[in-house]
């Protein structure tokens, strides 16, 4: 008798346990989506709306070790570990871009990067065509960082 009624409230528990459980983590999916139109229908709203908030400084950071990862593992010859940074860079570079206003800058940074990156991925990695492209790139990266810096959030 005891055992019976051990073993059912051991099922009992484990039952209430596994539904609060389950009707919990339910409600999480359904609430993302919504958030992400939201974002969306502020954009057209004007720049001031579609600015995002974080601070691009640190990504202009990340920009730059990005870059020296790209140069380094270039002129040591490791091409798949500059793929991966290359990739890192160019990703990096698309999440400054919304902060930025100025379409013609926002133009040079996207090509900067993706020069860097067409030259990594070819493969045959001239070292005077990749500095010549590292140049631009970071006088690029000057100019954004002066420009972000001038802008109020």
């Amino acid at each position: 008798m005891k055992k019976s009624k051990v073993l059912f409230g051991i099922l009992a528990i484990i039952a209430v346990i596994s539904l609060v459980a389950g009707c919990g983590s339910s409600d999480k999916p359904k609430d993302q989506p919504p958030a992400a139109n939201q974002e969306q229908a502020a954009g057209h709203q004007g720049h001031s709306a579609a600015m995002p908030k974080e601070d691009p400084m640190p990504m202009m950071k990340d920009l730059d070790k990005s870059l020296q990862d790209v140069v380094k593992q270039a002129k040591a010859g490791q091409t798949m570990d500059a793929q991966k940074s290359v990739a890192q860079l160019v990703s990096t570079v698309e999440k400054i871009v919304p902060h930025m206003m100025d379409a013609n800058l926002k133009d040079n940074l996207r090509k900067a990067a993706g020069d860097i990156k067409n030259t990594v991925n070819s493969g045959k990695m001239d070292p005077s065509a990749m500095e010549s492209k590292v140049k631009t790139m970071q006088d690029v990266m000057k100019t954004t960082m002066s420009h972000l810096q001038t802008m109020q959030h």
